[in-house]
């Protein structure tokens, strides 16, 4: 194992904390969020829960992207878990478009946001805090509406999508 930044060393090698961030498995998520006619979804993995008393979750948003933009100002999103059919739905939330929810089934939360069918969960979200780390931002949301359905969730895991087995 190589050592981590110390005083006097070198950081961690970037591609060294790719290979490491590749084997953690985690769920495929898409982060929605609206600016009035303006939508936007993110494919992102780097979600988790934080609280239950109150219900809050933290989505962590490269500050380069749309949705940052969406989310900073509105003050809501919402975080769809996507089901093991859905890999479909990552891969176009994972490049940027005009028009990102033309042809997709989806309904809208109280937030406004949209909010994508089925997904094995959907948790809609209204911004509680932000902090800045590096290149992205970690928005916190308190959960304000939560869907679920028995499905099998979409994983992500040493660079490719994943089913339960």
């Amino acid at each position: 194992m190589r050592a981590s930044a110390c005083i006097g060393k070198p950081p961690v090698d970037a591609a060294d904390f790719k290979a490491a961030m590749r084997v953690l498995a985690a769920s495929v998520t898409v982060i929605t969020s609206r600016r009035g006619d303006q939508l936007n979804g993110m494919t992102a993995t780097a979600v988790c829960s934080v609280s239950t008393a109150p219900p809050q979750i933290l989505a962590v948003v490269n500050r380069e992207t749309t949705s940052h933009g969406l989310i900073a100002d509105s003050g809501a999103f919402a975080v769809n878990i996507l089901a093991a059919h859905q890999q479909d739905l990552a891969g176009r939330f994972a490049r940027r478009l005009d028009q990102p929810f033309e042809g997709i089934a989806h309904g809208w939360g109280e937030t406004g946001c949209p909010l994508l069918a089925e997904a094995v969960a959907v948790l809609e979200c209204r911004l509680r805090e932000r902090h800045h780390a590096g290149t992205h931002t970690i928005f916190v949301g308190e959960v304000i509406g939560v869907s679920c359905r028995g499905a099998e969730p979409l994983l992500y895991f040493d660079g490719a999508f994943r089913q339960l087995a």
